[in-house]
């Protein structure tokens, strides 16, 4: 007999626009602070708030988990903020993304470390390696992920006055990531009648994609020619074809924590967002997007040379 599909959280009896208000204030809260980042133009403001949001992450993971023994959660946290630490401090006194052996260092020291607490516990059989396992799987989902947002603003380096030269493209891919699900969101509440992929997210329809997909192409066209200049590695005809390629890894992004949600039958990660949920609720897209982004342009500045 085949296992349950874990149930849908029971809905919450906010109305579709009472819910659409609440996230569009968190949302332009967030945009605030992005904003005063944008006008200082240092790493400092962004190095605190991805971090912040990469930590509360962590911890959301650790949360959505009450199973997890303590030894993992305290060692998933202490790693969580070494990580941020060692790399925004890299990159501030460089100026350029850290090195690959920093990266190889910290996934081998996660997955040695994943091992530690069981030299000095009995072993429970499955449920100690579904620790050692969603230990590993945490940090590669939200610190490391999250780190290619960082590695973006250091990728071009650093002008004579400190001003980060990948603050653009940044800026670019959080405004065609997040405009993705707001055009999703819009769109799918209004007209989405025909489901996409209903045993993850009874919520998303074919017709939410379209909004997602146009969304994302405002969004990022509007950031591209508003800094054209500040950002030589794109092109009118790239950037929208890098809008609609964010918008479908987006949707991937935001589907991948829907699942571990529903593995582990929990509603939000978190409440820390009225109308959005928890961290990981609001940068479940930029974890996915970031990494095919950074990649995209470092494929691009190569063929450039």
């Amino acid at each position: 007999m085949s296992a349950a599909t874990p149930p849908v959280p029971a809905a919450s009896g906010v109305s579709k626009a009472q819910a659409f208000v609440r996230r569009l204030g968190s949302t332009l809260g967030l945009w605030a602070l992005v904003g005063l980042a944008i006008g200082l133009g240092k790493g400092w403001p962004f190095f605190g708030l991805l971090g912040f949001l990469g930590l509360v992450g962590v911890r959301e993971m650790i949360g959505m988990d009450p199973s997890l023994p303590r030894p993992w959660r305290y060692g998933l946290m202490g790693v969580s903020l070494a990580w941020f630490g060692v790399t925004f401090s890299i990159c501030q006194g460089t100026g350029r993304p850290w090195a690959a052996e920093v990266d190889l260092a910290f996934v081998a020291g996660v997955v040695l470390a994943s091992f530690l607490p069981t030299l000095f516990r009995p072993l429970e059989g499955r449920a100690t390696l579904w620790a050692i396992a969603y230990s590993v799987l945490a940090f590669l989902y939200v610190p490391w992920l999250s780190s290619f947002m960082t590695r973006l603003l250091y990728m071009p380096g650093v002008d004579a006055d400190g001003w980060l030269r990948g603050l653009p493209y940044l800026v670019f891919l959080i405004g065609a990531t997040k405009f993705t699900d707001c055009g999703a969101y819009v769109v799918g509440s209004l007209m989405g009648k025909h489901k996409m992929i209903p045993h993850i997210s009874p919520g998303k329809t074919w017709e939410g994609m379209l909004g997602a997909g146009l969304g994302s192409l405002g969004a990022g066209l509007g950031v591209y020619f508003g800094w054209r200049e500040r950002l030589p590695l794109l092109t009118p005809w790239s950037a929208a074809g890098v809008c609609l390629g964010l918008a479908a890894v987006c949707v991937v992004g935001d589907l991948a924590e829907s699942v571990i949600k529903r593995c582990l039958e929990v509603k939000d990660s978190g409440s820390m967002l009225p109308g959005i949920g928890g961290s990981l609720d609001l940068i479940d897209s930029l974890l996915f997007t970031a990494p095919v982004f950074y990649f995209y342009l470092s494929y691009v500045s190569a063929a450039a040379i």
